[in-house]
């Protein structure tokens, strides 16, 4: 092999593994998202739309974080593409990391993380999606007991809700309803369950298949 042969070569391979490295995981972000959306909670669909993909070399990618069914979000074709990207790819050196994230600003609650107080927007979902995984709980969400003064025979003082994990339901007051869109810890049973690492397995068996 001639010296300027064996270093187009080599630039090619760069070239190329730079392409991998966006259009892969970008590919594996795309479908682990569209598995998140349908695992999720979806009540009016905000929180199921406001997943967002940030490539390697700084790129964002954001759902529309309106209401409605699950969407995809939308990406350029040629980033999906690893031959399509090898031709306008650039080595990446520094950095190769391509994350997922939700922008809702109820994402720590939605994904079990924090504990919140939790009110329906509406008396049931109104996505279709959300229809399909409606639960609803034995009883209201756990409140705070009201004061009973026995001198004057009432009860002074509000019962409250009381915070709790958006996936736990029940427990409460008879009188009162709970319900969720999706299990408690979703999310971390997605992880932990195996299936992250199947959705990146897959999209870049795919990918390969292409190439």
């Amino acid at each position: 092999m001639a010296k300027n042969e064996f270093f187009k070569l080599i630039d090619k391979l760069e070239r190329f593994g730079s392409s991998l490295v966006v259009s892969g995981p970008t590919r594996a972000a795309k479908r682990t998202i569209q598995e998140l959306q349908q695992e999720g909670p979806s009540w009016t669909g905000r929180f199921s739309n406001s997943y967002q993909i940030e490539t390697p070399d700084g790129r964002v990618y954001k759902g529309d974080g309106q209401p409605g069914e699950p969407r995809p979000i939308n990406l350029p074709p040629g980033l999906l593409s690893g031959p399509q990207n090898l031709r306008a790819s650039l080595p990446i050196k520094d950095r190769a990391v391509t994350t997922i994230s939700n922008f809702s600003e109820y994402a720590a609650e939605a994904t079990d993380v924090a504990q919140s107080t939790f009110f329906r927007p509406t008396e049931e979902p109104t996505t279709a999606l959300g229809q399909r995984k409606f639960r609803r709980g034995d009883g209201g969400r756990p409140r705070s007991e009201s004061n009973f003064n026995a001198e004057a025979g009432v009860k002074t003082g509000t019962s409250m809700q009381l915070p709790s994990y958006r996936g736990v339901i029940g427990g409460g007051p008879e009188e009162r309803e709970s319900s969720a869109t999706a299990d408690i810890d979703w999310l971390a049973d997605y992880v932990r369950g195996g299936r992250l690492d199947r959705s990146v397995r897959l999209a870049m068996d795919d990918l390969f298949t292409e190439l």
